[in-house]
């Protein structure tokens, strides 16, 4: 068996305890390939192993960092923040208090034009999370009073619950908890399948929000491809 082949079947060896398929035509081919090509492949595919590795460890820490803490909604039921609201979806949040005559009714506004955009695709593809920053005096009633202003649908989750709990979720999510009136118009939107976080300003256009919650949505399939590779 000369080098060059000995060399194929060591390749072919590699890939197979990496977990990666490597099509015939190309073991085929090593043959005809220069020694620096032949380097370089074996290179490219510990690299992609080390990718999808770093990509799962990522999503874990994602996960983690997320508090899976109690929280209840507008209509008094019980939820665990991360679990129910969080896992696996994309979801947009926005975080208000209904008191508030400032920034919060044009966010709430936005979220019901939100609704309208997302048509079917709410509650399916797409869900709304608004989280209180005033949870003592948030209750599920004023909470739910609050979101019938702008015709809540299904889909568009309300949360209230323990303050200090809060807080913390708070604090992870990169709110402002010290007390209501310094919360900013930061709009947040997570694609917890593939791990991604973004933050957008929620006064600007619905238009323009929509954009980024499509290309966080696209994300999905980028990453579900990537777990094809």
């Amino acid at each position: 068996m000369n080098g060059t082949l000995k060399f194929a079947m060591a390749l072919l060896a590699a890939a197979s305890l990496l977990g990666l398929a490597m099509p015939c035509a190309d073991a085929q081919s090593a043959d005809s390939l220069p020694r620096t090509s032949r380097q370089a492949s074996t290179q490219q595919l510990v690299a992609q192993q080390q990718n999808k590795e770093a990509k799962k460890a990522f999503a874990a820490d994602r996960a983690q960092q997320i508090p899976d803490i109690k929280v209840v909604d507008q209509n008094g039921k019980p939820r665990h923040f991360y679990g129910d609201l969080v896992r696996g979806k994309v979801v947009v949040m926005n975080f208000v208090y209904t008191t508030c005559t400032t920034i919060c009714p044009p966010l709430g506004a936005t979220f019901g034009k939100l609704q309208k955009n997302l048509g079917e695709r709410l509650g399916k593809d797409v869900f709304l999370v608004s989280v209180s920053v005033d949870p003592v005096t948030d209750t599920p009633e004023r909470l739910r009073a609050w979101g019938a202003q702008f015709k809540a649908k299904p889909g568009w989750t309300l949360v209230t619950g323990d303050k200090a709990e809060l807080d913390r979720l708070l604090r992870v999510l990169g709110v402002d908890a010290a007390s209501p009136a310094s919360h900013s118009a930061m709009v947040l939107i997570v694609n917890d399948r593939a791990a991604l976080w973004k933050r957008v300003y929620g006064l600007g256009s619905t238009g323009a929000l929509m954009n980024n919650i499509e290309q966080m949505m696209a994300a999905s399939s980028v990453s579900a491809a990537d777990r094809r590779q």
